[in-house]
C-alpha cells in the first residue's frame, strides 16, 4: 500500500523516539514510587523527560507543516504524537503531586497502577515500532489490545481503590491528596489507551 522514502519514514522515528520517552518516564515513576525520599529530584527528572516529549512535538509539527507527503493523514500523526506528550505530561504531574503534598510514603494501591503504567507504555512502545509495518504483516491488533486490557484493568483498580479511600480514610485531607494521585494515574493509563484509540483508526483507514 505505502512505498516509503526516507522522509516520509521519519515521523515513525519520531513516534518511536517519542514512545521511548514515554516508557522512560513511566520507569522513572515506577521506580520512585517504591522510595519517595528523594521526589524532588525525581520530579526534576521528570521534567526533563517532558521537556524532551516536548521538543520531539515541536519537531513532528514543523515536519508536517513542510512535509509534502506523509505516510498515514496530517491529522493522525499530530494527535499520535500529542496524546505521547500527554502522557510524558501526567506522569511529571504525578509526581509534583507527591512533592506538594509532602507524601513521602506510598501504598500498594498506586504502586499497583504504577506498575500498569510500566507495563502499558511498553505496549505503546512496542505499538510504535509496529506502525511502520502498517501495510504488512504486524502486530499492531494485538498490542492495541493489549493496552486496552491494561486499561479496563487499571479502571476496575481505581474504582476499588476509591471506594475503599471513602469507606476506611477518617482523614479529608489525606482523602483529598490521595483521590487527586489516584485521579492522575487513572488519567495517564486514560492517555494511553487514547493512543491505542487513534491507532486503530488508522487502521481501519488503510484497512
Amino acid at each position: 500500500m505505502f512505498n516509503l522514502n526516507p522522509k516520509e519514514e521519519k515521523f515513525y522515528k519520531m513516534f518511536c523516539e517519542q514512545a521511548t520517552n514515554v516508557y522512560n518516564s513511566a520507569l522513572v515513576l515506577g521506580e520512585a514510587i517504591n522510595d519517595l525520599k528523594n521526589k524532588e529530584n525525581v520530579a526534576k527528572k521528570l521534567e526533563k523527560l517532558e521537556q524532551e516529549g516536548e521538543d520531539i512535538l515541536s519537531k513532528v509539527i514543523k515536519e508536517l507543516n513542510t512535509a509534502f507527503i506523509t505516510p498515514i493523514d496530517r491529522e493522525d500523526i499530530y494527535s499520535i504524537s500529542k496524546s505521547l506528550e500527554s502522557i510524558t505530561d501526567l506522569i511529571g504531574g504525578t509526581m509534583h503531586r507527591f512533592t506538594m503534598f509532602d507524601i513521602n510514603e506510598s501504598n500498594v494501591q498506586a504502586e499497583n497502577l504504577c506498575s500498569m503504567i510500566v507495563n502499558v507504555t511498553k505496549e505503546i512502545m512496542e505499538l510504535m515500532n509496529e506502525m511502520k509495518l502498517l501495510d504488512k504483516k504486524n502486530n499492531i491488533p494485538t498490542k492495541i489490545k493489549n493496552i486496552k486490557n491494561i486499561e479496563l484493568n487499571g479502571d476496575k483498580l481505581f474504582r476499588k481503590t476509591v471506594t475503599e479511600l471513602f469507606k476506611n480514610e477518617k482523614d479529608v485531607l489525606t482523602i483529598i491528596k490521595w483521590k487527586e494521585i489516584y485521579q492522575m494515574l487513572e488519567d495517564t493509563l486514560d492517555s494511553c489507551e487514547n493512543v491505542a484509540n487513534i491507532v486503530e483508526g488508522v487502521v481501519m483507514k488503510h484497512a
